[in-house]
């Protein structure tokens, strides 16, 4: 599976807290949010891979703002799993009229609740991510290829694991703690250099001029796509 980021609504501290730690053990980047409204300014930043949305917020239905992320084009397309304190059959059917992927009830189990999120993407993305194409980048997950414009471009293990993670999360900035944790598994780096050298690497090899991997003063590096 791979780096998802996902935004998790939920106004109760203690929820939001251990959903969010078990999605950043898995690997993923957690933004959350614990109304209507800071969920909209998070969706103004960011386009989540999937949202965790509690249907009682304080400043409105979840059931509502479910419907309204379906009807925005720009959204439509983001999966959306409920939770609710509500278990009645009708409430879940409501609930998928209103366009969520899919319901989990209050108490949940967290492994569940990571296990109907990975059908949902598997449901959602297919097996996109082991073939993408991304600014005339083609990379290949199984064989270990990466072609820029039909051209074979070789680069080091390490570049190819950064690239993948620019690529699998466009338009989004990714500070260097969290390139450390997806490229070289959390490992404790003499300096944060090592980042930003093996990017310039990889920059150099896609056209440095050309290289839609761009930095973020102060936060990080983003890989900028209109794809």
């Amino acid at each position: 599976m791979k780096q998802l980021t996902i935004l998790v609504v939920e106004d109760d501290k203690l929820n939001r807290d251990m959903v969010k730690a078990a999605f950043k053990e898995d690997g993923h980047i957690v933004c959350t949010a614990a109304s209507i409204g800071e969920c909209r300014k998070a969706l103004e930043e960011i386009k989540p891979d999937i949202i965790v949305l509690d249907r009682g917020l304080p400043d409105g239905d979840g059931l509502q703002l479910c419907l309204n992320i379906k009807k925005d084009s720009a959204l439509k397309t983001i999966p959306i799993l409920m939770l609710t304190g509500k278990a009645e059959v009708a409430d879940k059917i409501l609930g998928l009229r209103f366009g969520a992927d899919d319901y989990l009830s209050k108490p949940f189990d967290i492994d569940e609740l990571r296990a109907r999120v990975d059908a949902i993407i598997r449901r959602v993305y297919g097996n996109l991510t082991e073939r993408m194409t991304r600014c005339g980048i083609t990379i290949d997950i199984k064989s270990k290829t990466v072609t820029l414009k039909d051209r074979p471009i070789e680069l080091t293990n390490r570049e190819f694991a950064l690239l993948r993670a620019f690529m699998e999360n466009p338009n989004i900035v990714l500070t260097r703690e969290s390139l450390i944790k997806a490229v070289w598994n959390g490992a404790e780096l003499a300096s944060s250099k090592v980042v930003d050298v093996t990017v310039m690497n990889l920059r150099r090899k896609l056209g440095e001029e050309e290289s839609p991997i761009c930095s973020v003063r102060s936060c990080g590096y983003k890989f900028v796509s209109a794809d």
